[in-house]
This record gives C-alpha cells, sequence and structure tokens, in this order.
C-alpha cells in the first residue's frame, strides 16, 4: 500500500512538471526568436492591417513582426512602402506574385527568397526608421537568416 501511495504521489509530481513545460511547437518559435535577435532582428507579437484586393477594407491579422530598425532614419520616406504577396489594384507588380505600393527594385536573390515564404508571409512594410517582416513564424533557423538577409537588402533601397 505504501509503495502505490508514493507513486501516485511521484507520478502526479511528474504530470506537474510535464503541465508547465512549454509544447514543441512553442519552443521552436522561442528557438526562431532567439537566432532572430543573435541576427540583430527585433521580434515583437502584432496586428496589423492589409488592405483587400480593391483595397476598399482593411483586414485585421494577427502577426509576429521581425524588424530591421535603422541607424539613421530616412528622411527621403514621407509614408510606408508595403509589399504583399496578393494583388491590390492600385499597387506595382515586382514579380508573378509580389505587389508593391511604390515602385521597389528587387533583387532576384530577393524575390527567390520571397518565393520561398508564399503562404507564410503576410507582408513587409518599408518605412523611415524600420523594415518589419510580417509573418506565421512557419519555418526553420534557414527561414531566419533568409528574413534576415531580405530586411538588410531592403534597407540599403532608397526612394527615387
Amino acid at each position: 500500500m505504501t509503495a502505490l501511495i508514493v507513486i501516485c504521489i511521484v507520478l502526479s509530481l511528474m504530470g506537474s512538471a510535464l503541465w508547465i513545460m512549454p509544447p514543441k511547437k512553442e519552443r521552436q518559435r522561442m528557438a526562431l526568436r532567439m537566432q532572430a535577435r543573435q541576427l540583430n532582428l527585433t521580434v515583437q507579437l502584432t496586428s496589423i492591417d492589409l488592405p483587400d484586393k480593391w483595397d476598399k477594407s482593411m483586414i485585421r491579422k494577427k502577426v509576429v513582426s521581425y524588424s530591421l530598425y535603422r541607424a539613421k532614419p530616412l528622411t527621403s520616406l514621407s509614408h510606408p512602402v508595403w509589399i504583399l504577396p496578393y494583388e491590390v489594384w492600385k499597387f506595382d507588380s515586382v514579380s508573378p506574385m509580389w505587389w508593391v505600393s511604390q515602385l521597389i527594385t528587387l533583387s532576384e536573390r530577393d524575390k527567390a527568397i520571397l518565393a520561398e515564404f508564399e503562404g507564410r508571409l503576410e507582408g513587409i512594410k518599408v518605412q523611415a526608421a524600420s523594415i518589419d517582416f510580417y509573418w506565421q513564424e512557419q519555418g526553420d533557423e534557414a527561414s531566419v537568416e533568409a528574413i534576415a538577409e531580405v530586411l538588410k537588402s531592403l534597407s540599403v533601397w532608397r526612394p527615387v
């Protein structure tokens, strides 16, 4: 009888410890966020308003933002530039699957990286002080390195 009581107590303590531990998916997300911080990216849980195809209404989405902040904000950029993975009627097409609110030249490498994120990327916002990559955190360490590469490439872009 004593052994049965000891076994029940040990099992209840183990169950409590396992209940406190985060699930595997959450540990993977935390690993992605730690890697992003090592690459000098800022990670933030946020919600964004994206235009629909006809730009009549805004769609609110909860996403994770990986951001690269500029040391010196651009004075020549008066309003944000959006890069979206779907068509908006007044945006320009930069590749078969990507549209921009203001003309941006993307390198072939940037276009290839964006093609890899099809279905996982909600949008990229280029602002005077930062470049934000909005996505659902569905990827691995190579995805974070690709995000950092695109953000660094866009950080040198200057509006004409």
